[in-house]
C-alpha cells in the first residue's frame, strides 16, 4: 500500500503512527489498542495481510489469544491455545 485510496491509511502512515505512539508510551495498553485497530482494518478489507505481517513486529506481543478469538468469533480450542503458546515461546525477545 503506497498510495492513499479513498482515505485508507497507508502502510507508511500506520508505521509512523505506531512508532510515534510507542515512543510516547510503550505499554501493553498501547499495543492492545494497535492490535485491535489493525485487526479491524484487516477484517473490513482495508489492510492486506502482508502489510499486517510487516506492522505487527513493531508491537509487543500481548493479547494474541484474544485476537484469535475475536477474529474467529469463538473461544480457542485447547489445541489452538497450545499452538499459540508454542508459537509465542519461539519468538525471541518478545513478550508472551
Amino acid at each position: 500500500m503506497t498510495a492513499k485510496i479513498n482515505g485508507y491509511p497507508t502502510e507508511e502512515e500506520l508505521r509512523n503512527r505506531i512508532t510515534r505512539h510507542l515512543s510516547w508510551r510503550k505499554t501493553d495498553t498501547v499495543a492492545l489498542l494497535w492490535h485491535g485497530y489493525l485487526t479491524a482494518l484487516l477484517e473490513w478489507g482495508l489492510l492486506e495481510v502482508h502489510v499486517l505481517d510487516r506492522l505487527l513486529p513493531l508491537l509487543p506481543v500481548v493479547g494474541s489469544k484474544e485476537i484469535d478469538e475475536l477474529c474467529l468469533d469463538k473461544p480457542l480450542s485447547p489445541e489452538r491455545e497450545a499452538e499459540i503458546d508454542e508459537y509465542l515461546t519461539r519468538k525471541p525477545g518478545r513478550l508472551a
